[in-house]
């Protein structure tokens, strides 16, 4: 008999960890959102010297120049190695045929 109550309560209990019945709410987060108060938990916002500033964002412009500058030369050397590797291929199909 015991092994005919198994399977059943073992099918009973998988039935019941279904996601359907599960509880759909925490206890904990029923808290009301709208609150008066400024939350801390946050990363908070230090006022930045205007000099300081300027100074980051033309650091950022001059990177972003260079790293400009390096593709321009990454696409001019790699345009050139295609169009090399082409008249090579052309000269040696011309010479084959």
């Amino acid at each position: 008999m015991s092994v005919e109550r198994g399977p059943k309560s073992l099918h009973e209990h998988n039935k019941s960890l279904l996601y359907s019945n599960r509880p759909k709410f925490k206890e904990d987060i029923r808290e009301n959102i709208y609150l008066d108060k400024i939350r801390n938990d946050g990363i908070g916002i230090d006022r930045i010297d205007e000099n300081q500033l300027k100074k980051v964002i033309t650091q950022i412009r001059l990177n972003a120049k260079k790293e400009l500058y390096r593709q321009y030369k990454m696409l001019t050397v790699s345009i050139f190695i295609a169009i090399v590797i082409m008249i090579f291929l052309k000269d040696y199909l011309d010479q084959r045929f």
